[in-house]
């Protein structure tokens, strides 16, 4: 059942026709109970006044009545006459020996029977059952009858206080279906009763997490229009050089510089699509157990001849396996920009260092180098996108560390940055949960 409305309603109602039901067994039981005493007590009385007269001359006792409804039944089975004296004209009670109550079958009906015996007589007095449970069920119909009156005013009064309950929720609704498309305001919680307020709470973090992701999708956009019009600037004036120049070593020189431009831009391209690939609303694949350390190794191997050709050393410091949880290629992504940041940012003859180690709630990896280092004011601002330092050389697009940053909290994560060995250079750490048990697991965002 799809409505709320209709399904409380039909609850409610098979709740009050079992109330009812109930109420009216219970009702008549207690009824016949009642009945049951009262009846009984009489049959007792009428015999014990017949007894008080001692040896009744039936001879000279007429019968009450003759009709066959008669309440009850009186028979005296005296010693001294041959048929017992009866009430009413039907067959004789069976005699009975003692004295008390007795249930029997008698001319084809239940029959209640109090038996009083004497030094000469057997006095009976019989009631059929069946006028007990006619009474007791009149009873009962004359208390339900009310009741059972009220009923179809409980149902409307049922469906109005269902309709009234469920109103906020209708309210809700139409809030919602007026609201603009671009409309991503928090729903006022003032008006809304409790019950509603846990799902309005959701609705508003939804809406509020949607807000964050739109700012996010228009200021990626505007920095990305921004950081591409200078490199593509660049290209279409070394394009137009190129052009212009005549064979020889000016026209070659100005190409070598069109390709470059056109390496920068599309390098800038690439790492803001990695950067939207990691946007937590993407849909993507579900975390994986893999080994960092083979993941760092096989990084470090593809970076090696760039560092042996800017003369650098590149050494690493891994375990023998890291077992971990997460998205494989967003953590190559993370290590080999950690490499490539630090391997721009050392000089010639330098050292570049990365290392991994466990300690003892995840893994903690950490590039260091020997080149000029960071202020401490600006050490926070390079996870930005698109922040550059202000005296930096280096080629780059601004957007390295911030990917890194980005595969820290998809992985539950974080990112540290601090002075390097000997507080010459920079390091740069991301620690990771591990996969083992105990261990915080990655999850999607």
């Amino acid at each position: 059942m799809r409505s709320i409305r209709s399904w409380l309603l039909l609850a409610l109602l098979a709740l009050l026709a079992t109330a009812v039901a109930f109420g009216g067994v219970l009702t008549y039981t207690s009824a016949r109970y009642q009945v049951d005493q009262l009846l009984d007590e009489e049959l007792r009385q009428v015999a014990l006044s017949l007894r008080d007269h001692a040896r009744l001359d039936t001879e000279r006792i007429e019968r009450s009545a003759t009709q066959p409804d008669q309440r009850l039944l009186v028979q005296v089975d005296d010693v001294r006459r041959e048929q017992p004296y009866r009430s009413r004209d039907i067959s004789p009670l069976p005699n009975a020996s003692s004295e008390g109550f007795r249930d029997i079958e008698h001319a084809g009906e239940r029959w209640r029977v109090f038996s009083l015996p004497n030094e000469v007589q057997v006095i009976q007095v019989g009631q059929p059952l069946n006028q007990r449970s006619a009474r007791a069920l009149r009873i009962t119909l004359g208390i339900l009858a009310p009741i059972l009156l009220l009923v179809p005013v409980t149902a409307g009064l049922l469906w109005w206080i269902v309709g009234r309950a469920l109103r906020p929720l209708a309210n809700l609704g139409v809030e919602l279906a007026q609201r603009q498309p671009g409309s991503l305001a928090p729903v006022a919680f003032a008006a809304l009763p409790d019950e509603i307020r846990p799902l309005v709470a959701a609705l508003n973090d939804l809406l509020r997490r949607l807000e964050v992701a739109f700012e996010q999708q228009r200021a990626l956009a505007a920095d990305a229009a921004h950081a591409l019009r200078t490199p593509l600037a660049a290209v279409t004036l070394q394009a137009q050089l190129a052009r212009r120049a005549g064979e020889g070593p000016q026209r070659n020189a100005a190409l070598q510089r069109l390709e470059a431009g056109v390496r920068r831009a599309s390098h800038l391209v690439a790492q803001l699509l990695a950067l939207a690939r990691l946007d937590p609303d993407a849909a993507r694949e579900p975390a994986a157990s893999l080994d960092l350390a083979a993941l760092v190794r096989d990084a470090t191997d593809e970076l090696a001849a760039l560092a042996s050709e800017a003369q650098i050393t590149l050494r690493n410091s891994l375990p023998a396996s890291a077992p971990a949880r997460g998205y494989e290629a967003a953590l190559r992504m993370a290590v080999t920009n950690l490499l490539d940041n630090a391997l721009r940012y050392t000089p010639a003859g330098g050292t570049v260092e990365i290392s991994l180690r466990d300690d003892g709630d995840g893994w903690r990896l950490a590039v260091s180098d020997s080149g000029p280092g960071l202020p401490a004011e600006q050490r926070e601002r390079v996870f930005d996108r698109f922040y550059r330092a202000p005296d930096s050389k280096a080629p780059g697009s601004g957007l390295g560390l911030a990917i890194v940053r980005e595969v820290a909290r998809l992985h539950g994560g974080r990112t540290v940055i601090a002075d390097g060995p000997g507080g010459k250079g920079l390091t740069v750490g991301l620690w990771l949960p591990a996969d083992r048990p105990g261990a915080a697991r990655a999850e999607s965002a």
